[in-house]
């Protein structure tokens, strides 16, 4: 699928900054229907009662995990939960930003510092951790201790405040020294100072210099820092052990965790022990290691520091001459190759009987399979006790759709949806089998609708870095709704008429008729259909009243070129009007306020020469997809739609409705009239652009009122869309010439020409 040019893109974060902004109450939620993530408490809240839901193969590694402690009787419970679904970043964004807090108390700190690298460049394009969450924990409660006791305003805790940022530079940098003390110094400072000495030496690796200072820290009785030093020196020979691997180095790093682990009850660090033992084994005994960690992976109970376990066991089975059972399954669910991987979990589902692997086969297979059928066959014999049976039931869905009597599929998916306890996300998946399956035009609308719920300010909770572009919501009750991206890909594929009547459903929110009725003005302007046009005109005196006098004004214009001017008028006045919700933005806020990028339509005289109509492709109804007209359906798309692309690789391709599917060829026929630059290119013999009409009606109409305000939008529209045979130009030559004293050629000092 083709990306959108610069000036899109642009164009198109304007719009969807400006629309996220709008509302009241608060930030709407993000448009993110699907989750694999589990981060939202929901999610999490479902899993830690044992409730799997349906198993995604493109959740995260950690999820699975859990998933599979599910599918084979073993206990799963909210600390766990909650510790492997929280996205682990080797950091903690919330301790460094109460450290950044913390230090601009102090006057004449530089308060433009708004990140702490972490990190020091390894090879082979690696980054390698090298301060943790603990330090800015540790320094953040350190300098609001010093400042309780000297004040901020101090020139000591200034000092202490200038070292540890240096101690923060050497995270990242090499040849970073602390800055000197004065000689008069006071000794809680003096103290300070040495244990930041000795971070630094140990950021920095000279080791042997951190191993010296931590030793002579807990010789001081007086020093507040005695306390860790125990710990710290473990921590210093453990990391000379890691970096110059060798028995001597290890046997030193054994002796000093076994120090610490002997040290009395409350020591500092003692809890840490058993990880520092796990991280010798790694280097020293992987294949020992791992075998202990499936064990305990795989026991009736949860292991304690279990997401540590787990990280370790993912990365020693990837390179395990034979992967465990629970690693096996979690790396065939996302296979290199999907049919190597279906036969694999097919095999492994023969053998074993364990519905893990039937599901993870499920996951993987298309309708065309060979397998698909028995595999379906097998999903219908699960047991509704087995908490595998949601999977199933979804994919056995997924593999049939095309060749189930529809009333039988629908019956099925309602007494699904009759349950209450589905996830939200899971919800969203079914209804969108149910919109796929739907009997009637009012049966498709009733299940259109997708209820996001992961807040703005929760924005961890989707998977994406930017769902928004899964259509836009509108209010329903006390919450939010949207149209789901298989809904949107089938409206987009219905005749205008069809679309008309769904524009006047009372069932869905004003805003997504807005939606609707704005896509299908566009459409019947292209149509050149003057009863649609007045009839969405007529609907969207309400809908968007912003410009409710220009909707007035088309229909009072009986037809003819007067009535074509006024159309035009109000198209140059909504830069993101389309005629598909695929690459539709609503326009927000007031009129001078309405973002986007207008499209050079176009349209093709009779017997002129255009291309073949096609569908936008399902793909650009995926919550992160693009279309800007040029790609089409023509080709394989096989996006996922129901399940936005997390369930596996075996993927829901779109399946219109029995009642639509006839319409098809009618709506595939209007498509003829729907060209735009991008779909037909500016060079297209015989096409001529809506634009280029209504400045020949202004050419024409020199006293319109409304030719002056016209002149300066086109200038706009030729700045940020269709530039047709330098549209700018001429419209700003004539305004300029014409209307010189006008408000709006004042307001154009420029063209811009390409």
């Amino acid at each position: 699928m083709s990306r959108l040019s610069g000036r899109a893109i642009a164009a198109v974060v304007l719009v969807t900054l400006t629309g996220r902004a709008a509302g009241s109450g608060g930030p709407p939620p993000l448009p993110d229907y699907v989750t694999a993530a589990a981060t939202a408490p929901v999610d999490q809240a479902a899993l830690a009662a044992g409730r799997l839901g349906i198993m995604k193969g493109h959740a995260p590694a950690a999820i699975l995990y859990l998933d599979w402690r599910l599918l084979n009787g073993l206990r799963v419970d909210a600390a766990s939960t909650a510790s492997l679904a929280t996205p682990c970043c080797g950091r903690s964004q919330n301790d460094e930003s109460a450290w950044l807090a913390a230090r601009r108390a102090v006057p004449g700190a530089s308060t433009d510092l708004y990140y702490v690298a972490t990190d020091r460049e390894g090879p082979n394009y690696t980054a390698i951790p090298t301060c943790f969450p603990d330090a800015f924990v540790t320094a953040t409660a350190t300098l609001q201790a010093r400042i309780a006791r000297y004040e901020a305003k101090s020139p000591d805790v200034r000092a202490w405040l200038a070292a540890q940022d240096a101690v923060f530079d050497a995270c990242s940098k090499s040849g970073v020294t602390l800055p000197v003390l004065a000689a008069n110094a006071p000794a809680w400072l003096r103290a300070d100072h040495g244990y930041q000495e000795a971070a630094l030496a140990l950021y920095d690796a000279r080791l042997d210099e951190a191993e010296r200072d931590f030793v002579a820290i807990g010789r001081d009785r007086g020093s507040p820092w005695q306390p860790l030093a125990l710990y710290l020196q473990a921590r210093v020979i453990q990391r000379r052990a890691l970096d110059r691997p060798g028995a001597d180095n290890f046997a030193r790093a054994h002796e000093a965790i076994a120090k610490l682990e002997s040290a009395p009850a409350g020591t500092y660090g003692k809890g840490e022990v058993e990880r520092m033992k796990q991280v010798l084994d790694y280097h020293e005994q992987p294949a020992a290691l791992l075998a202990r960690l499936d064990r305990a992976l795989n026991a009736p109970g949860v292991p304690g520091d279990v997401a540590v376990k787990f990280k370790d066991y993912q990365s020693l089975s990837a390179t395990a001459p034979q992967m465990p059972d629970a690693a096996d399954w979690i790396a065939t669910l996302d296979p290199k190759d999907r049919a190597a991987g279906l036969a694999h979990a097919r095999a492994r589902w023969q053998a074993s009987h364990k519905t893990a692997w039937l599901l993870a086969a499920l996951s993987l297979a298309m309708p065309a399979d060979a397998d698909a059928g028995a595999l379906v066959d097998d999903a219908a014999r699960l047991p509704a006790s087995d908490p595998g049976w949601l999977t199933a039931r979804y994919h056995r869905l997924r593999l049939t759709i095309a060749r189930r009597p529809p009333a039988e599929l629908r019956a099925e998916v309602d007494t699904i949806l009759a349950r209450r306890d589905l996830t939200p996300s899971d919800r969203n998946i079914f209804l969108a089998v149910r919109a796929q399956s739907a009997s009637s035009l009012a049966d498709f609308a009733a299940h259109a609708l997708r209820r996001p719920y992961c807040t703005g300010a929760g924005r961890g909770c989707v998977d994406g870095d930017w769902p928004a572009g899964d259509g836009m919501l509108g209010r329903q009750g006390h919450g939010y709704v949207g149209f789901g991206g298989d809904a949107r890909a089938i409206i987009d594929r219905l005749p205008l008429a069809q679309r008309l009547t769904l524009a006047r459903d009372p069932s869905l929110p004003r805003e997504q008729r807005l939606d609707l009725s704005l896509t299908n003005y566009a459409r019947a302007v292209l149509l050149q259909d003057d009863a649609a046009i007045d009839q969405t005109a007529r609907a969207l005196t309400g809908l968007l009243p912003q410009v409710r006098r220009d909707w007035l004004a088309i229909v009072a214009t009986p037809p003819g070129p007067a009535k074509r001017f006024a159309e035009i008028v109000v198209m140059a006045k909504i830069p993101s009007l389309r005629t598909d919700l695929a690459d539709y933005a609503r326009p927000e806020g007031s009129e001078p306020s309405f973002a986007g990028y207008w499209v050079d339509w176009l349209r093709v005289p009779v017997g002129g020469k255009a291309p073949a109509p096609s569908f936008p492709p399902a793909g650009a109804y995926m919550p992160q997809g693009f279309w800007d007209g040029r790609d089409s359906d023509a080709g394989p798309d096989e996006a996922d739609l129901p399940c936005a692309g997390k369930c596996g690789p075996g993927t829901f391709a779109l399946h219109m409705p029995g009642f639509a599917a006839p319409l098809t060829a009618a709506a595939l026929r209007e498509r003829s009239h729907f060209f735009t630059d991008a779909t037909i290119g500016p060079d297209a013999r015989g096409a001529r652009s809506l634009w280029e009409d209504a400045l020949a009606f202004v050419t024409a109409h020199p006293n319109d009122p409304r030719a002056a305000e016209t002149l300066y939008r086109l200038i706009r529209v030729a700045r940020w869309g269709g530039n047709h045979e330098h549209l700018g130009r001429r419209a700003f030559m004539l305004l300029h010439s014409r209307y010189t004293g006008s408000v709006w050629a004042k307001r154009s000092p420029f063209y811009y020409d390409s």
